[in-house]
């Protein structure tokens, strides 16, 4: 039975997302020098062994330049945790669609923009379990 934390990774905030049976639900939003740590924490205490990350594709399936980033953390990760599981998923329009459902909430700008990672989080997390084989 795999524990997963879907990651909508950024390089400012960074949003986080856990399944609970078969829906996805936001978990926190953490500041991009603080995912480390909260990995981490979650990972010693035995709460993960599988994580799920944004590969952020533009239209054209280019990759934007915040892969480089990604890489480099996945990387770190590996090293670190290497029985860790590491998934990607495609996460076009994702923060988008995100934003789209908080424009039409009855949220203010500041909190919309302090969620909207989370629930891009949400969105990843949601689809990678409508679409895989992982058991929860």
């Amino acid at each position: 039975m795999s524990k997963i934390l879907c990651i909508d990774f950024g390089t400012k905030r960074i949003g986080l997302s856990i399944p609970i049976r078969s829906i996805a639900f936001g978990l926190e939003t953490v500041d991009y020098n603080h995912l480390i740590a909260t990995i981490d924490k979650y990972i010693k205490n035995k709460y993960i062994d599988t994580l799920v990350i944004g590969h952020p594709l533009k239209s054209d399936k280019s990759l934007f330049p915040i892969e480089k980033d990604i890489i480099k953390f996945i990387n770190f990760l590996k090293k670190k945790y290497p029985k860790l599981i590491i998934k990607r998923i495609d996460e076009r329009f994702s923060s988008k669609i995100a934003n789209y459902f908080l424009i039409n909430s009855f949220l203010n700008k500041k909190k919309r923009k302090k969620i909207l990672d989370q629930i891009s989080a949400i969105l990843l997390l949601q689809d990678f379990l409508s679409n895989s084989s992982f058991t929860i």
